[in-house]
């Protein structure tokens, strides 16, 4: 991915300057199962300054279950699932008074979000779906609120405050900024240059030499004996998007895979782990989304033919 330099420098910045409560020094593995369980897990910290802008950084399987992408500036890094995002689409603000809300559309084994809000606010109500908890602190002078559930499904969070007319060094005439914020603030400005400078790569580095058609099949893929003994090892579920595959000439979007067998989000990800393990199937890594294809292990080292 061109964009994975830029995450390991905005991970160094934001490991040096802020701890991420939740998250283990050796790194955070998602743990999957086949069951009925959910194995879908999202571990962030949402830094909101006083403009309504926040920062996102942490980790999540599915962004696609993060409405507040779409109108955001992300980079997500598809291999190990961090997410790093600068939004103005978490808050609303209506006169003195502002409206944090966050919502998924996935379902969680585990969910850990923790706000990090401006000093000297007003806390409201706070509310979220009844499977969540949440807990209310302060660190380094700031608001805390953070929010943890286990097998949890869409869960949502809002939280309302208020900020002060006149911020302590208004009414002091002295310098009053809190050295949090000030982190915080220099993090914004890093994240968003790297954003920045990460799309410009994307551009300039497609635009030199010839571009690379991609590799389409225009046969019809047969299923062989060795294919279908290879093929009832698998579980239903394994066997259904393998059968989608073949059905689709050996490849299609993720999301697409998703729709066809009706798989839900929640279970796709470790199916598809599964079969990646056994060298059935090979993720085509994009910036947005994946696409799901065949192995050449699976279509022809393993007896696979074409008609």
């Amino acid at each position: 991915m061109k964009t994975a330099g830029i995450l390991y420098l905005v991970l160094l910045f934001t490991a040096i300057a802020t701890p991420t409560p939740g998250l283990a020094s050796d790194g955070f593995s998602f743990a999957f199962n086949d069951t009925g369980s959910y194995s879908s897990q999202l571990i962030l910290d949402i830094y909101v300054d006083e403009t309504g802008k926040a920062l996102v950084i942490g980790y999540v399987n599915d962004p696609e279950s993060l409405p507040f992408l779409q109108t955001a500036d992300y980079i997500y890094e598809i291999e190990t699932q961090q997410l790093y995002a600068i939004t103005h689409a978490l808050t609303e603000k209506s006169g003195e008074r502002w409206m944090l809300t966050f919502t998924t559309t996935a379902n969680y084994s585990t969910y850990q979000a923790v706000f990090y809000l401006p000093p000297a606010i007003s806390l409201g109500r706070i509310t979220c779906s009844d499977q969540l908890e949440y807990l209310v602190s302060t660190a380094n002078e700031s608001l805390v609120v953070e929010f943890h559930g286990y097998e949890v499904q869409g869960p949502g969070v809002w939280i309302a405050y208020q900020q002060p007319l006149t911020t302590p060094s208004e009414a002091t005439g002295v310098n009053a900024f809190d050295p949090g914020y000030v982190i915080l603030i220099v993090l914004l400005a890093i994240v968003s240059l790297m954003l920045s400078v990460g799309f410009l790569m994307v551009r300039l580095g497609s635009e030199p030499g010839p571009v690379e058609k991609p590799r389409v099949r225009s046969m019809k893929i047969k299923q062989t004996p060795a294919m279908a003994r290879t093929m009832e090892t698998l579980t239903d579920r394994e066997r259904a998007i393998v059968n989608a595959l073949l059905k689709h000439n050996g490849e299609m979007t993720q999301s697409d895979l998703r729709h066809e067998t009706e798989i839900p989000k929640s279970s796709l990800n470790s199916i598809l782990r599964a079969l990646e393990r056994g060298q059935i199937i090979k993720k085509n890594a994009g910036r947005r989304k994946n696409v799901i294809e065949l192995t050449e292990w699976f279509l022809s080292g393993n007896g696979g033919e074409k008609t």
